[in-house]
C-alpha cells in the first residue's frame, strides 16, 4: 500500500536530500481553473527527443542548480545501452523552444529499484519554471488530474497537417479526467490510474492535479507500453524475475481496463536518497482541491504549444553543437 506523508517523512529526514526538500506548510492548495493548470504545465513541462524520429517522450522540470537543470521522466523513455555507447543523442526541448544536449553519464534511473523512473540534467543560463510536487498519498479515487506532453509526430498527424502543413509536427496536450484507481501493490512502480486519454511520446510528462502540482509521472497507456526488452538492457543492470512479472502484469491490467497509469511522487521521493540525489524541491503537503473551472481545449493549438517540425529544431541543434565542438577542436589545437 502506499506509505502516507508521515512515514515518507520520517524515512527522508535521516537522508542528504531531506535538507534540500522544501514541504510547505499544509494549508489548502488553491483551486486553478483548468487554463490555469495549463499555463502551468506549459511552463514545467519538456519534449526529451534524439535522432531516432520514433522515440521521443516528455518530462518535467523538478528542480534547479545554478544553471543546472533536473528533469523526472520515465526510464523507457532513454531505455538502451546505445545511450551509454553515445550512439542515440538525447537533448530536452524546453518550452521556450531551445535545445539542450543530455549526456547519458548524468542519467539516473531507478529501473534496479523497481521503478521506470529517472533523472536528466541539462545546462542553461536561461530561467525556467521548476515544478510544485505535490504528497501523492492524498490522491484518492475520483480527483481531478491532468496529463502534460509531447506526442510523437504522427500521433495526431491528421489535424496538425492540415493546420501545420506539416506531418513532422508535435502540440503539446493537455488531457483531463479523473483518478479511476490506486492500485494497493505498485507494478514497476505504476500505482495510480486515470481517465485522462494519452498518446504515445507523452511518457515522461507531469500528472497534474487541480492545484497545479505534480501528483506523478504518466508513463502507461494502450498506445505507450513499458517494453521489457529495453528495460532489460538498462546499463546498470537487468530487472529481477519479479520486475518483469510487474511489467507484464502492469501490460495486462491496461489492456484489461483501458486505463492509463502513472508513478506517485512518493516513489521517486522515497527512492530518490538512494540514488545519491540531492536536489533543491517544493513539495506541497495538502490534499488536491476540486477544480475551478473545466479546461476546454482551443480547436486551434497555441503557438507556444506547436513545434512545426521536430526534426528540423533537433538537426539544427545538432549542426550548431558539432560545429562548437570542431571550434573548440581547433582551439586546443592553437599554440597559444
Amino acid at each position: 500500500m502506499m506509505r502516507n506523508f508521515e512515514q515518507l517523512s520520517a524515512i527522508l529526514a535521516g537522508t542528504a536530500i531531506a535538507s534540500a526538500i522544501v514541504i510547505m506548510q499544509p494549508s489548502p492548495a488553491m483551486a486553478l481553473t483548468g487554463q490555469e493548470v495549463n499555463d502551468i504545465a506549459r511552463s514545467v513541462t519538456v519534449l526529451i527527443g534524439s535522432d531516432r524520429q520514433d522515440q521521443n517522450g516528455s518530462g518535467v522540470i523538478i528542480s534547479k542548480n545554478g544553471n543546472t537543470y533536473y528533469v523526472l521522466t520515465a526510464a523507457h523513455v532513454i531505455p538502451t545501452e546505445e545511450d551509454a555507447q553515445g550512439k542515440i543523442k538525447y537533448k530536452v526541448i524546453t518550452p521556450d523552444k531551445e535545445t539542450h544536449p543530455v549526456s547519458f553519464q548524468t542519467v539516473k534511473s531507478f529501473i534496479n529499484q523497481g521503478a521506470d523512473l529517472a533523472v536528466l540534467e541539462f545546462t542553461s543560463d536561461k530561467d525556467y519554471q521548476v515544478a510544485t510536487l505535490s504528497n501523492s498519498d492524498r490522491v484518492t479515487e475520483g480527483v481531478p488530474v491532468f496529463v502534460s506532453g509531447w506526442p510523437r509526430p504522427g500521433a495526431i498527424v491528421g489535424s496538425l497537417r492540415t493546420q501545420t502543413g506539416n506531418s513532422d509536427a508535435t502540440v503539446r496536450q493537455l488531457t483531463d479526467g479523473r483518478v479511476s484507481t490506486v492500485l494497493e501493490v505498485p507494478l514497476q512502480g505504476y500505482q495510480i490510474g486515470y481517465t485522462n486519454n494519452a498518446l504515445g511520446g507523452m511518457s515522461g510528462g507531469p500528472v497534474i492535479d487541480a492545484g497545479g502540482r505534480v501528483v506523478a509521472i504518466h508513463g502507461q497507456t494502450d498506445q505507450d507500453k513499458v517494453d521489457t526488452k529495453p528495460l532489460l538492457e538498462q546499463a546498470s543492470g537487468a530487472m529481477t524475475p519479479e520486475q518483469q512479472q510487474n511489467a507484464q502484469r502492469l501490460m495486462g491490467l491496461i489492456k484489461d481496463t483501458g486505463f492509463r497509469y502513472g508513478i506517485p511522487i512518493s516513489v521517486f521521493l522515497e527512492l530518490a536518497p538512494q540514488a545519491g540525489l540531492n536536489l533543491n524541491l517544493n513539495v506541497e503537503n495538502s490534499p488536491p482541491p476540486e477544480l475551478g473551472a473545466p479546461y476546454v481545449a482551443s480547436d486551434k493549438p497555441d503557438e507556444r504549444d506547436t513545434i512545426d517540425s521536430l526534426s528540423g529544431v533537433l538537426g539544427t541543434a545538432e549542426r550548431v553543437m558539432d560545429t562548437v565542438d570542431r571550434v573548440n577542436n581547433i582551439r586546443r589545437r592553437l599554440p597559444f
